[in-house]
């Protein structure tokens, strides 16, 4: 996976695992991230864009993350560099009914859906295993209504399956294991009714400590805009009774029951919440990236009203708990997806990764947000740390740049130009020290990052170079369709496929753009008979599709892979060199020409200058944290950290 797609967040269309559509809802999504209210020193970024996504489990070994839906499908989505962003999502499952739920226990998935739950074996090694063929269903007497049939499940401490099973109305007698909680065996054996009294539960998790049972609660509607409140209860034992339909949520009644007796004592919220915000998946934390007060907190979705006459919800709760596990209050976590009593998204669960971030699905975009602190955002370290003074100095004609998740910087430094040999690989740390990678190089000059791999243009060839330093030419000058003069921009897709831009001579002969698959075949997507004269910035812009910087126009192209096809779309941007999207959406250009960095809120907007102060500001990129532009000033010996937020 690119690194350089991957911090510009534009992976579902590089990746071309769902329809423009789907793409256009990932966009949508990270064009709003900047409207979510975090605590200072969180972030939030897209990591994935799964369609409808609801509960979350993470598969152990390969930490792949399965995904439910209230629809047909199951998902698996696979991070296979672990740089925190997904690098494909499969469709595992599409003949469910209702396969909201899932849980991995001892390496198999389970799945539950309207009416059963059933197994499938060791997915997470193998997505393309025959996982219908393979389904065994262990439990078949779930209710079979759909009023209130999304399944959430988990295993408990007891390696039991936790099952919550909604009563098919709004307010009614329930019926068997109706508006329950009932625990099983892992083999679906010994089923029984854990807790009783509850209405619609769709998120659970036991307290570390204690392993007691926590469980949202969704309430009666039709009772006004502010009434019945939503709820937090703990289950510490079995046969507990929390209410419904004797009350339609905390210790509120309905007019039709509000005369009628609960068969046995009926325990109350420990923590009430807004009437109607709809809280849904909950996680309590354990992880140490984020803050030490919010180890043992619970992060709770609340996936937001849909019949109150103004909006509420939309957001993410924190509920505190004290030293000896008891609730302390409550407070908002994350905001923003309702805007002037408008929704952009609808958090739904709510997963912890291994490395102590969050993994926030949302069933309206589409999308699974991570939600990291501090020095990580995306897995990754800030750009603040890497130097005090934001700027790196005494390189040799620094041209290209690229920030790997652990905040290491990789920069090509050409040397004397034109001279063969003189090239180089600099890493720059999160102190901001230097040290060289691999020497030997010409004038090195795009440079990206795929599975720990760096592959570098290098005038009339490209090489890929590894950790250790090691160089590898994998494709000649003999190897390309046309003549290679003067390689310049790299840009690789999801799957490993290079582009590489040709701005050719001065003039703009011999120049293009060419294809490299991992396979060594190299292909000519662009020749210089096109509209773009002289091509140096590349970026995946979608499904096929590339933007394109003309370093002998200044003019902005989009260009389609597949036909050759260009389209213009701006201009103005003199010596058009490097190209770069922000976590917000925001496009930035780099003027190697006139020292300058442009900000557009779209490809077609008007430019803003964001910056003049560089001599020759090269092939931009972003910081790992996304909070700066890393700026190769060539003509100036360094880099410099632009701030963009």
């Amino acid at each position: 996976m690119t690194l350089k797609t991957i911090t510009q967040l534009m992976l579902a269309g590089s990746l071309g695992l769902m329809g423009q559509a789907a793409f256009a809802d990932r966009a949508d999504a990270e064009e709003n991230l900047h409207k979510l209210k975090l605590p200072e020193g969180f972030h939030i970024n897209v990591y994935a864009e799964v369609e409808g996504a609801r509960q979350m489990a993470l598969g152990q070994s390969t930490g792949t993350v399965f995904v439910g839906t209230r629809g047909n499908n199951v998902f698996a989505v696979v991070d296979k560099n672990k740089d925190r962003k997904a690098d494909k999502v499969v469709k595992i499952l599409d003949d469910l009914k209702v396969g909201n739920g899932v849980a991995v226990h001892q390496g198999n998935l389970y799945v539950a859906e309207q009416n059963r739950i059933a197994i499938y074996p060791a997915p997470g090694f193998d997505l393309n295993l025959p996982f219908k063929q393979m389904r065994e269903v262990i439990y078949d007497k779930l209710p079979d209504k759909a009023h209130h049939g999304w399944r959430y499940i988990a295993f408990g401490p007891d390696n039991k399956l936790y099952v919550t099973v909604g009563a098919p109305c709004n307010i009614c007698n329930p019926q068997g294991i109706e508006a329950s909680i009932i625990r099983m065996n892992a083999d679906g054996s010994d089923a029984e009714i854990y807790a009783k009294g509850i209405r619609n539960s769709v998120g659970m998790d036991f307290q570390p400590d204690t392993g007691t049972l926590y469980f949202t609660d969704n309430n009666v509607d039709m009772m006004g805009d502010d009434n019945p409140p939503g709820e937090l209860n703990a289950a510490p034992k079995a046969g507990m009774h929390f209410g419904f339909p004797y009350y339609a949520g905390g210790k509120a009644q309905h007019p039709d029951w509000k005369d009628k007796q609960a068969p046995q004592d009926v325990t109350f919220p420990v923590q009430e919440f807004q009437a109607h915000t709809a809280s849904l998946g909950l996680k309590f934390y354990t992880g140490d990236m984020f803050p030490a007060d919010y180890k043992g907190d619970a992060i709770i979705a609340q996936h937001g009203s849909w019949n109150r006459t103004s909006p509420v919800g939309y957001q993410l709760m924190r509920v505190t708990f004290d030293d000896n596990h008891q609730v302390t209050g409550h407070e908002v976590f994350i905001d923003g997806w309702l805007q002037n009593g408008e929704a952009w998204g609808r958090p739904t669960d709510v997963l912890q990764l291994a490395d102590g971030s969050l993994l926030i699905s949302d069933d309206y975009n589409d999308v699974i947000y991570r939600v990291s602190y501090g020095d990580d955002n995306a897995s990754s370290t800030d750009a603040t740390s890497q130097s005090n003074s934001k700027t790196i100095t005494d390189l040799q004609m620094p041209e290209s740049a690229i920030a790997a998740p652990d905040g290491r910087v990789f920069v090509t430094e050409i040397g004397e130009f034109g001279k063969a040999g003189d090239g180089k690989v600099t890493v720059i740390d999160k102190s901001g020290q230097k040290t060289t990678l691999a020497t030997g190089l010409n004038d090195p000059k795009g440079i990206d990052l795929w599975n720990n791999e760096l592959y570098i243009a290098d005038v009339d060839h490209v090489v890929k170079v590894d950790m250790k330093g090691d160089i590898t030419v994998i494709a000649k000058a003999k190897d390309f369709p046309g003549k290679p003069v003067f390689l310049n921009d790299m840009e690789i897709d999801g799957n490993g496929t290079l582009y590489v831009s040709d701005s050719g001579t001065d003039d703009g002969e011999n120049a293009g753009i060419y294809q490299i698959t991992q396979a060594g075949k190299v292909s000519e997507i662009l020749d210089d008979k096109s509209a773009i004269k002289r091509p140096n910035g590349l970026l995946m812009d979608g499904n096929d599709t590339l933007l394109v910087a003309d370093f002998g126009t200044g003019d902005l192209y989009r260009a389609n892979i597949s036909s050759g096809k260009t389209e213009a779309l701006n201009k103005g941007f003199g010596g058009a060199d490097g190209l770069v999207r922000d976590s917000k959406g925001y496009l930035y250009v780099s003027d190697w020409q006139n020292g300058k960095v442009w900000q557009l809120v779209e490809p077609k907007a008007t430019p803003q200058l964001l910056s003049d102060d560089f001599v020759s500001a090269a092939d931009i990129s972003l910081s790992a944290d996304g909070q700066y532009l890393i700026v190769p000033d060539m003509k100036g010996s360094k880099i410099v950290y632009l701030p963009i937020q």
